[in-house]
């Protein structure tokens, strides 16, 4: 059951799969890293009209996307 396995992580009987370096991969689905990315882009209207309340204090834009949402 994950139990056992939640038990066996938790009480360090387990070692978590690491990463050796940023261009590590080995603990990714090979199918998963051959897929293109794509950005996704909504609506600046639709999000606007969305409660966006979660966001409250969180200051961060992306300077790459900027221009995108001053558009």
């Amino acid at each position: 059951s994950n139990l056992f396995w939640i038990k066996k992580f938790v009480s360090n009987h387990l070692s978590s799969p690491t990463q050796k370096s940023a261009s590590d991969y080995n603990n990714f689905d090979r199918e998963f890293l051959s897929e293109k990315p794509k950005l996704s882009y909504s609506d600046k209207n639709l999000i606007e009209s969305m409660d966006q309340s979660a966001f409250d204090g969180f200051s961060f834009i992306n300077p790459k996307f900027e221009q995108i949402l001053n558009k």
